[in-house]
């Protein structure tokens, strides 16, 4: 697997939807790695292409093979062993990377979210490993020019958006990547809508620019308790105010990790 995570590190993520990422990325994305996978965390800033530096890049070693002509099981058993221990040694190193990765680094004051998922299409790399994008965000863009709190939304905002950032290079084709989204929210019921319905379109527009394909899998882990509307929620609290379902709901709520592993199904479920 080809694991690529960008954290949002702006302003408008609060402290404790840090601390939901961190347990997000310690609990469930490094005990699901194995022998052979690829790990690069980087951080959604002002400056997410220009500034771009890995926060973390770990790659794990790969599994040995057996060659019954060439190898005596002993040998194999051995190199299993091996690699078993190597993989649990790096795992341990990534609890103490992620935790001083969310200790030592600062808020940036916007948020540019398009250029992350442009980047996302240069890292993966060739090797034919499933490819995992996971963008932990509010996904509320507030970049220069996009800035979705002074957009004036209307029926063609959306239309119009994409017609401009797909001249732009913006809309990258991202065929075969399985897509997972944890953390969306707004400051409104409002917002939250119309940012839902937006990447909604964005996405479905990203991974069908080549042809038929997978398509995307977004999940949305319900965040710490919040007064701001989810984009989405499985069973939010009474204070929580949701968007409506495009297709149905993450039935198990575990959020972004229900199939790492595993390869996109091929629907498009976007929960609101």
């Amino acid at each position: 697997m080809d694991l690529i995570i960008f954290v949002d590190f702006s302003g408008s993520i609060r402290k404790e939807d840090k601390k939901s990422f961190e347990q997000d990325l310690v609990k469930r994305v490094i005990p699901s790695l194995s022998a052979g996978d690829r790990l690069l965390i980087a951080p959604i800033t002002e400056k997410t292409l220009t500034d771009f530096r890995p926060l973390i890049e770990v790659d794990f070693p790969p599994k040995p093979s057996f060659n019954g002509f060439m190898q005596n099981a002993m040998t194999y058993h051995r190199q299993v062993k091996e690699v078993d221990a190597e993989v649990s040694r790096l795992k341990e190193e990534l609890v103490v990377q992620v935790g001083g990765m969310f200790k030592q680094y600062f808020a940036s004051p916007r948020t540019d979210i398009f250029n992350a998922i442009v980047l996302a299409q240069k890292l993966f790399s060739d090797e034919g490993k499933a490819k995992v994008l996971v963008l932990m965000s509010d996904m509320v863009e507030d970049s220069q020019p996009y800035n979705f709190y002074r957009l004036q939304w209307g029926p063609d905002t959306v239309d119009k958006l994409l017609g401009e950032l797909d001249a732009h290079g913006l809309i990258p084709d991202l065929s075969g990547v399985c897509l997972y989204v944890a953390g969306a929210s707004a400051d409104t019921a409002e917002m939250a809508h119309r940012v839902g319905n937006f990447w909604a379109t964005y996405f479905e527009r990203m991974c069908f620019c080549t042809g038929p394909h997978p398509r995307p899998v977004l999940f949305n882990e319900q965040p710490a308790s919040t007064q701001r509307p989810l984009i989405p929620a499985i069973t939010p609290p009474p204070s929580r105010v949701l968007a409506p379902s495009l297709d149905r709901v993450d039935p198990t709520g575990l959020g972004i990790i229900l199939a790492l592993s595993r390869p996109c199904v091929p629907q498009f479920v976007l929960s609101f």
